[in-house]
């Protein structure tokens, strides 16, 4: 659904998608790097060859695909090993030889941080700008590149110019600082951003909005909480306590009980009819992005996420949007936000009925984005 979802924008065909699907088990995560990373090269070639014969808008749309197919194969690589920096570098590089042929102006940037350049994009759009930016920020496992295809097409689309950041712990940070984890002040790293895209003449600080998805809903409410520099504020979805967040999926703090403890160096020892091998890779997913090497150690490290205290010093207009399907947990998050958030707030729950009822609205991005762009356009 991830990879049809960026399908909308480019980012993917069925045909494809559903054809390498079908010569592998999709419920074993280490046979996708091997097929979609040899998707993503067949396609590559498509764009070299389109390229070299001048075919420019047959080599975007190929390069296109090729950066979302890295990125496949990146999501499902061990984060321990060696072959997921060079798959998630291979969609950074296909995205950027994608962007030659694309009529907005795409950028990337370095943002200065603690010694770090984080990596991030500046977008313009080819229509009139409607001199609004949005300032968007993904979660625990999306890239930079993949805003593109989820979010950002659409926003430039409408004449908005877009400021991708990709923070520490992040996976677009990752590939150049393996070492750097998740924080709980991330507002820090998000008035980095800020100052950067404030030093644009593109950005009009008195139309700056924050968009923050998934976990980025969290990073993105303490960033509203912190600077008053951000004039608007989209979370999808709020997330303003991590671990009860976490929790939800679960059982609560009586199923996290009831869970064996966990090492990361004992979980690919585990047999598989113990232990899913997806759940082994995102538990060891976690471990690489907050810097923890056990089980109980994160529930510890996730106790410090929290945003609730400070809801109230948020004043600007703020949009929440949460999936039906996403469970009590997050629609509880949402009104937790919305009655402590100081600024008016607007709650959009999307339903089974409209296919949006998933994480982020993976089902129907378009509805999404409409939502959002629209939303923005009215209030900011």
């Amino acid at each position: 659904m991830r990879s049809l979802g960026a399908g909308n924008y480019g980012g993917g065909t069925p045909g494809e998608i559903f054809q390498r699907l079908g010569t592998i088990d999709g419920n074993v995560p280490a046979q996708w790097p091997p097929a979609f990373g040899a998707l993503a090269r067949e396609v590559e070639a498509k764009a070299e060859k389109a390229a070299r014969n001048g075919h420019a808008v047959s080599a975007r749309d190929h390069y296109s695909r090729a950066s979302m197919y890295w990125r496949a194969a990146e999501y499902f690589s061990d984060p321990f090993g060696p072959d997921m920096r060079e798959r998630g570098l291979a969609s950074r590089s296909a995205f950027l030889a994608a962007t030659k042929g694309i009529r907005d102006k795409i950028e990337p940037i370095d943002i200065p941080f603690e010694g770090m350049k984080l990596p991030g994009y500046l977008m313009t759009p080819a229509v009139k700008p409607n001199g609004r930016t949005i300032l968007i920020l993904t979660g625990f496992d999306g890239t930079g590149e993949e805003l593109y295809f989820e979010t950002a097409r659409a926003g430039l689309e409408r004449g908005f110019t877009v400021f991708v950041g990709q923070g520490p712990g992040q996976i677009g940070t990752l590939r150049f600082y393996p070492k750097s984890v998740f924080r709980p002040d991330y507002e820090k790293p998000i008035s980095a951003m800020i100052d950067v895209a404030l030093s644009r003449p593109e950005v009009d600080p008195r139309k700056l909005a924050l968009y923050g998805i998934s976990l980025g809903g969290y990073f993105a409410t303490r960033g509203a909480e912190h600077d008053q520099r951000i004039k608007a504020v989209i979370l999808n979805s709020p997330v303003v306590d991590l671990r009860a967040y976490m929790m939800g999926f679960v059982g609560g703090e009586e199923g996290a009980a009831k869970l064996p403890p966990l090492k990361l160096s004992e979980v690919d020892s585990v047999p598989d009819n113990e232990m899913h091998p997806t759940q082994k890779l995102l538990f060891k997913d976690a471990c690489q992005r907050f810097g923890v090497d056990s089980l109980a150690g994160w529930f510890e490290r996730l106790k410090a996420f929290n945003a609730v205290d400070r809801l109230a010093q948020i004043k600007c207009p703020s949009l929440a949007m949460v999936g039906a399907g996403e469970g009590p947990e997050a629609l509880a998050q949402m009104e937790t936000f919305a009655a402590r958030a100081s600024g008016p707030v607007t709650r959009r729950v999307f339903e089974v009925a409209e296919g949006a009822d998933m994480h982020c609205q993976l089902g129907n991005l378009p509805l999404s984005n409409a939502v959002l762009y629209d939303w923005l356009a009215e209030v900011l």
